[in-house]
């Protein structure tokens, strides 16, 4: 499923509204970004765990109420969601999607790392402006919005059409615009070959996509596929045992790296968070 953008005006920016309210209740935040003359106005899920309801419902699952959740399933222990109170729920349901090979909805919450990415972009505007980019795992839309506001020419991808809905708000709000949207799982072949049939791509953007180890040859493969020679991939990370793998391989097969660390209270719930925004150039021989 593909959609393409249209022109943005209070009518279609209501009819999203009415969309959205009909699925979740809804929360709206105004989001103060580093590097940025505004305040961006975010709409996101009023319970991040409705997501995860939702799926366990569709699964019909009822966990025990001392489950405990699998290591890499779940955000780190760092992150607010881990310490919520539907770890029991949550642990369930990641026992059934992770070991179906599925992921779970992490769309519903801002998280640092697409916060960082966001502020990467916006202290160095020339990266996205006029460039055609993509973005793998949209989220809320934060990333997005800033691309746009850019200048960049953005497609955006999400395994949830729950995520791309709201990243269409949020950019339509916060951008005047929304970018191209591809319904797919880059995890997979079918999801992998919907990419590059659209590529090539002067800029990849990527925040916190990696969580289980089988995402790493499928990413260590698929940038390098999807970028133009010299083009960079932006991937912003918050030090999950699969991300730093994931460098470390890189880095190995010869990618140029120039990393760039944000660690602070991060809206909305001002949980101290470190990121790392790695900003890779891969070599000739992989690109061309």
């Amino acid at each position: 499923m593909s959609r393409r953008p249209a022109a943005s005006d209070g009518a279609s920016v209501a009819r999203l509204r009415y969309r959205l309210g009909r699925r979740f209740a809804l929360r709206d935040l105004s989001l103060r970004l580093e590097g940025a003359d505004r305040a961006w106005g975010v709409t996101l899920p009023a319970d991040p765990d409705a997501p995860l309801d939702q799926m366990a419902a569709r699964q019909k699952l009822r966990p025990p109420a001392d489950a405990q959740a699998p290591p890499d399933a779940l955000p780190n222990e760092n992150d607010s969601a881990r310490r919520s109170g539907t770890r029991a729920r949550a642990a369930a349901v990641a026992r059934a999607t992770v070991a179906g090979g599925a992921h779970l909805p992490y769309w519903a919450l801002l998280w640092p790392s697409g916060l960082a990415l966001a502020e990467a972009l916006l202290a160095d505007p020339a990266c996205a402006q006029g460039k055609r980019a993509l973005e793998l795992g949209c989220g809320l839309g934060v990333t997005a919005a800033v691309a746009l506001v850019l200048g960049a020419r953005l497609t955006i991808s999400d395994l949830f059409d729950d995520a791309l809905l709201f990243a269409e708000y949020n950019t339509r709000r916060c951008a005047g615009q929304a970018p191209a949207t591809l319904l797919l799982n880059w995890r997979t072949p079918a999801g992998r070959e919907r990419l590059l049939s659209a590529a090539p791509f002067d800029l990849l953007l990527a925040a916190d996509v990696l969580y289980e180890p089988e995402d790493l040859e499928p990413l260590l493969a698929l940038a390098p596929a999807l970028l133009a020679p010299g083009a960079p991939f932006w991937l912003a990370e918050p030090g999950r045992k699969a991300s730093r793998a994931f460098v470390a391989t890189a880095l190995a097969r010869g990618w140029r790296d120039q990393p760039g660390v944000a660690e602070r209270a991060w809206p909305p719930d001002g949980d101290v968070t470190r990121v790392v925004v790695h900003r890779f150039t891969l070599p000739g021989e992989v690109n061309g």
